[in-house]
Formats: structure tokens, C-alpha cells, sequence
């Protein structure tokens, strides 16, 4: 058990110096880069800052709008759903106004009228 052990850390140990030169290289290619990445870091926040007040602007000018329409789609929605639940009801709604006119005509006037 020992043994593995010491070979597991001298396996460590080597791949930890094998992985120095990759590490250098990739600091090196990040340096050769750092000012590519920082000219568009800069130019993609002034991007951002522009789009981003436009989005702004266009947000508090088409927000009241859209907001409306929601509003008109909800009441609309809530219309259809509650004319969509006393559907079935129509018939029985008939059937009364049917019974309701037969005993119209059927009664006896009274005086008064």
C-alpha cells in the first residue's frame, strides 16, 4: 500500500512539472491577446451602453402600449372564459324562458291592468 502511495505521488509530481510548460504557454498566448480582448471590452461597452439606452428609451416609450394590449387580452380572456363556462347553460335558460311564456299566456289577466 505503501508503495502506492509513492508512486501515486511521484505521478503527481511529474505530471504537476509537465503541466508547467502548458500553463506558461497559455499565459503567454493570454498576454499576446490581453490587448485585442481589451480594445473590444472596451468597444463592446461603449455598444452597450449605446444599445442600451436606445433599448431604454424604446422601452418607456412601446411599455404603456404593450401594457395596454395585456391588459385588453386579459379582460378579453377572462370574458370568453366565464361565456365559455355558462354555455352549457343556454339551454336550460330557454327551457325557463319557454315555461315563463306559456304561463304568460295561460294566466288569468288581473283587474288592475
Amino acid at each position: 500500500m505503501l508503495t502506492l502511495f509513492v508512486f501515486g505521488a511521484l505521478a503527481l509530481a511529474i505530471f504537476g512539472v509537465a503541466a508547467i510548460p502548458f500553463l506558461l504557454i497559455g499565459l503567454l498566448f493570454k498576454l499576446i491577446w490581453l490587448p485585442f480582448r481589451l480594445f473590444f471590452f472596451l468597444l463592446g461597452g461603449a455598444f452597450r451602453l449605446v444599445f442600451g439606452l436606445i433599448g431604454g428609451l424604446l422601452g418607456l416609450l412601446v411599455g404603456p402600449v404593450v401594457l395596454l394590449v395585456v391588459v385588453v387580452a386579459l379582460v378579453g380572456a377572462l370574458v370568453a372564459g366565464i361565456l365559455s363556462l355558462l354555455a352549457p347553460l343556454i339551454p336550460m335558460v330557454l327551457l325557463g324562458l319557454l315555461a315563463w311564456a306559456i304561463y304568460r299566456v295561460v294566466r288569468r289577466p288581473t283587474p288592475a291592468f
